[in-house]
């Protein structure tokens, strides 16, 4: 038999469930951020910057010979998003550790933050899970202090 989240743990487990909720979504929405900005620059050749030469911002070609200025946006993205997913999977690991699911499931809700749009869908599935899991723990406990008075 798997072992079962301890009731004590319930508190932590609603906390880190909101916890990874959030990230679930900043790390889809950037994750769809870094896959329109590869698309700009490796489909049509462009950058994005901001504050430069260019202007506040700018679509500037790849091969721009005038070297741009500013923020590059293309970078930060990359970056943001990089930095975000180790965040998101520091709370897949709370979650996952303090429900004892099996390392398979870890691997599952990781994969959540590199496969576009799934961290919607996986995030949704997850909660259900938690919330469902967690109502019918306190339900059995409910029963059991009943019937003991």
């Amino acid at each position: 038999m798997p072992l079962a989240p301890k009731l004590a743990d319930f508190p932590k487990i609603r906390g880190a469930l909101r916890f990874y909720q959030v990230f679930a979504y900043i790390t889809g929405i950037m994750l769809l951020l870094l896959c329109l900005e590869m698309v700009i620059k490796y489909g049509m050749g462009y950058q994005l910057f901001a504050f430069g030469n260019h202007g506040v911002f700018a679509l500037v070609p790849v091969n721009d010979p005038v070297t741009p200025t500013g923020v590059d946006l293309s970078t930060g993205i990359l970056i943001a998003h990089g930095w975000l997913y180790v965040v998101y999977l520091f709370s897949d690991f709370r979650l996952w550790s303090l429900m004892r699911w099996n390392f398979t499931k870890f691997v599952a809700i990781a994969l959540g933050g590199v496969i576009p749009f799934l961290s919607f869908f996986v995030e949704t599935r997850i909660t259900k899970q938690v919330k469902s899991h967690l109502a019918g723990r306190e339900a059995e406990e409910a029963t059991l202090v009943e019937a003991s008075n």
